[in-house]
């Protein structure tokens, strides 16, 4: 999402090459018949319809981060405080440029700055170590008050389980993600649990498989991914990896659990599965093991023994913290 120099100077190199077609056809009209010379203003507006994202891209990439952004960051977001300061300055960037460009709605609930920045951020942890991505498919994120069915209804019956899902059929291109949930994730109890870093891995994965994986990431890591999802994934359970049972509903759901685990609990991955760990670092391009431990452990988020978020007037512990380890993290489009 970042416009790098070399990106922008590609970027450039189009726009020119685009405006120079343009000028060629317009100049091959304009003599079998001038009145079409009139079609000379479509020269500049090429050069800039390629240009407009890039430009408006760098024009977000050069606004002031605003200060309640930056709290709601340092108080929620332990990826962030572990950045140096060069990190976060990326950091800042990517959640500037993907609230710019992406809606986030809420559905019978409020979404206020911290929801927001939580879902920007959920959004920029996974490709953090990425210097050229773009989540194509995402036009909105819609914050639900509770879990969900499969009929994307949040109504609190006992068939709303879900907490997270990118969004199938008439929802393509649009994420569902629960606001307790998403709170929980950035909360200091959390675990090994996230739901938005978990539905913006399954976009991830889409996007790599269908646009190509970036540069960084080693055509061999994702051989070994592979082999080792497919032997994991045939294991009785007595003899599967210590993570959750949900990771083995299917592949994708084993991708974007673990990428929670890597996400959120690193160490815990690193010493239960060393080889596993680095297949991810490799493939995320991130060594968050290393990242996340030197973070102090404090209070973030919502605390335990405050009112619940979803407006319950129960205790957090006692409603969606709860939940959260009791429901399903997502699921894959």
């Amino acid at each position: 999402m970042l416009v790098t120099p070399e990106a922008n100077g590609r970027n450039q190199r189009q726009a020119l090459v685009a405006a120079g077609l343009v000028a060629w056809a317009v100049g091959l009209l304009g003599w079998l018949s001038p009145a079409l010379w009139l079609l000379l203003g479509l020269i500049p507006f090429t050069y800039w319809w390629v240009r407009r994202r890039y430009l408006r891209r760098m024009a977000v990439m050069q606004r002031p981060f605003p200060a309640h952004r930056e709290q709601i960051l340092r108080a929620h977001v332990a990826f962030f405080e572990a950045l140096d300061e060069v990190g976060k300055a990326r950091f800042r960037q990517l959640v500037q440029i993907f609230l710019d460009e992406v809606r986030i709605t809420g559905i019978r609930t409020e979404v206020d700055e911290t929801i927001r920045v939580l879902v920007a951020a959920s959004a920029a942890i996974p490709i953090f170590g990425f210097h050229d991505w773009e989540y194509h498919r995402l036009r909105e994120v819609l914050i639900y008050p509770d879990a969900f069915d499969d009929a994307y209804r949040s109504h609190g019956g006992s068939d709303a389980t879900i907490l997270g899902m990118v969004g199938l059929h008439h929802l393509s291109g649009v994420m569902i993600l629960s606001k307790p949930a998403l709170l929980a994730g950035f909360d200091h109890q959390a675990g090994k649990h996230n739901v938005g870093v978990h539905e913006f891995a399954h976009l991830v994965e889409k996007e790599a498989s269908e646009y190509g994986l970036p540069p960084e990431v080693p055509w061999m890591a994702v051989r070994q991914w592979v082999r080792y999802v497919a032997r994991e994934l045939a294991r009785p359970p007595k003899h599967r990896a210590h993570v959750s049972a949900y990771a083995y509903t299917n592949e994708h759901e084993f991708f974007a659990v673990l990428a929670e685990y890597f996400f959120t609990s690193p160490e815990l991955l690193k010493r239960r599965d060393p080889a596993l760990y680095a297949m991810l670092r490799d493939m995320f391009h991130q060594d968050t093991g290393s990242l996340l431990p030197l973070v102090p452990r404090r209070r973030q988020g919502v605390g335990r023994n405050a009112p619940c978020p979803c407006g319950s007037g129960r205790k957090y512990k006692h409603c969606c913290l709860l939940k959260a380890g009791a429901t399903k993290p997502g699921a894959a489009a």
